[in-house]
């Protein structure tokens, strides 16, 4: 019975009976010996070896999640790099959560935060009216609308960005009702921000 041995590049390996070395994943390029042969050669010249590489299965691809963050992150980086409105730095994008920096009016965010933020702001509103009704001392409650707006403003300002527009576009009579309901712009990022879906 014929014993192989096959080198890795560095450690000799063996030795293995013709069906041990189907098991041993070896490449085309990996140097194989065994008996007859007078030195190592690479597999890929040895005929008897074929059978071996029609067994091989091809590499195992990426998962989706590892691939789609590649892409996401070459893209960014060439969006960056083509556009002069951009600093020329390397561009690790890692998924934004809600309310990750509420007090900023800068970025992006999607309309499902916006819509929260709103039901938000009603309901510390309400209770703060509530418990200002009930006597004069709690009237001192009422400075607690001045980081309540800021946080109500600072949220739309981002959701205007978010639709492509200037913050200021909040100030629009009945504008947040399209805050809401309309779709941000698409593509990886715009001149405020990368895109919150991705």
């Amino acid at each position: 019975m014929k014993h192989y041995f096959y080198s890795d590049g560095e450690n000799q390996k063996g030795p293995f009976t013709f069906e041990q070395l189907k098991n041993e994943n070896i490449k085309k390029e990996s140097l194989i010996w065994f008996e007859g042969l007078d030195d190592w050669k690479p597999a890929k010249e040895i005929r008897e070896l074929d059978e071996i590489f029609e067994l091989n299965p091809p590499p195992i691809p990426k998962n989706e999640f590892n691939k789609k963050q590649e892409s996401v992150e070459s893209k960014v980086t060439n969006e960056k790099s083509s556009n002069s409105n951009y600093e020329s730095e390397t561009f690790v994008r890692q998924k934004q959560g809600m309310f990750s920096k509420p007090f900023s009016f800068e970025g992006r965010i999607r309309r499902t935060e916006y819509g929260v933020t709103f039901i938000i702001y009603f309901v510390i509103a309400l209770i703060i009216n509530v418990i200002m009704e009930s006597g004069e001392e709690a009237a001192i409650l009422g400075l607690a609308y001045i980081p309540m707006l800021w946080f109500l403003w600072a949220q739309g300002a981002k959701r205007c960005h978010d639709i492509g527009h200037s913050g200021w576009y909040q100030i629009i009579p009945f504008y947040m009702l399209w805050m809401i309901f309309a779709k941000g712009e698409e593509g990886i990022q715009n001149k405020y921000g990368v895109n919150p879906k991705i």
